[in-house]
């Protein structure tokens, strides 16, 4: 699961993915020669990393801080990443050294992250510009084809534009694939936040590292609206004829982000499977034989074997966890 170029379809691999996830049911350790998170496996536990790892907890949910150990490489901002297997991805490709080396790695995969920018200026509450203007509401007799998809990829391209819409790579997943050719050339992406992130970010508090109690942090990074993500994945909120007002059945070209991350193709990173499904999707919505479908009809399309690819990586995440706390801490 960490190889991002394994298809799950060929045979080797399936009987590979099955040997593992009869050890997770079985609650058996695997052999040290394939897991190399075991204590009887020094693999990892010998690599020497161009980063030093700190867990932070005063984030919600916590987060990993990724600090550079050569301070030339030290910036004005903090690269996070939210998940313990991330972090030993890292660790095992030996990735770095600096941080725009290891962000150009994770947006390639679109692994998720963050570039929080840490002030003790106390955040300004000013509104927000709008950045969506488009009504989502069609009537019932919307009928979307191929024309109204191409519109979508317009407007789409159009509001990606904006600096602080870096944040859809940041997000990874689905947002980041969708963005990805369009962000194609774009070298500010790997250098922290946008420079628009004081009006288009969001800042969040927490405690000053230090014991005088007197100061609150605030770290800010580039976020996306609701309306910006349903923008990017072609939301719309389609009329019902039932003889009820303002009742709306809600669509879309792709699934949106808290859709497809319980998806049972995803798997933290962008991995072949989620390629042959997004191209194959892609094909059919170009050519007019696939319609944008609603989100109970996205949970059934994407299930796949989502309960036990669910329960493998939370047991990866659980392992990668206890390692990087008894050996990286």
């Amino acid at each position: 699961m960490s190889e991002k170029d394994a298809q799950l379809q060929d045979e080797d691999h399936v009987i590979s993915i099955r040997y593992i996830f009869l050890h997770v049911k079985e609650s058996t350790p695997l052999p040290p020669a394939l897991w190399d998170l075991h204590d009887s496996n020094d693999s990892l536990k010998k690599v020497s990393s161009s980063f030093r790892f700190v867990y932070e907890a005063k984030f919600t949910p916590p987060v990993y801080c990724i600090i550079p150990l050569n301070k030339r490489y030290l910036r004005s901002w903090t690269l996070v990443v939210p998940h313990a297997t991330t972090v030993l991805q890292v660790v095992r490709n030996n990735w770095g050294p600096s941080l725009e080396d290891l962000i150009g790695e994770l947006i390639s995969l679109g692994i998720p992250f963050f570039t929080p920018k840490v002030s003790s200026s106390p955040p300004r509450r000013l509104p927000r510009p709008r950045t969506v203007f488009e009504d989502f509401s069609r009537p019932s007799s919307f009928q979307p084809n191929a024309y109204t998809y191409k519109i979508y990829e317009l407007r789409r391209e159009d509001f990606l534009k904006h600096p602080h819409a870096r944040a859809a790579l940041l997000r990874g997943g689905i947002l980041w694939r969708l963005c990805k050719a369009s962000f194609e050339g774009r070298l500010d992406l790997v250098n922290g936040p946008s420079s628009d992130v004081r009006v288009f970010g969001e800042a969040k508090r927490f405690p000053s590292p230090t014991s005088d109690g007197g100061t609150t942090w605030a770290a800010w990074d580039d976020i996306l609206t609701d309306d910006e993500v349903d923008l990017i994945c072609g939301v719309y909120h389609v009329a019902v004829e039932d003889g009820r007002r303002n009742q709306w059945t809600t669509l879309s070209w792709w699934p949106r982000p808290n859709i497809f991350e319980k998806c049972g193709l995803w798997t933290g990173y962008w991995n072949t499977s989620c390629e042959l499904w997004f191209q194959r999707r892609l094909s059919l919505l170009r050519c007019g034989e696939a319609k944008p479908l609603k989100t109970r009809e996205w949970r059934s399309a994407l299930k796949y074997s989502q309960n036990k690819t669910r329960q493998l990586c939370d047991l990866t995440e659980e392992a990668s966890a206890r390692f990087i706390g008894k050996v990286l801490g």
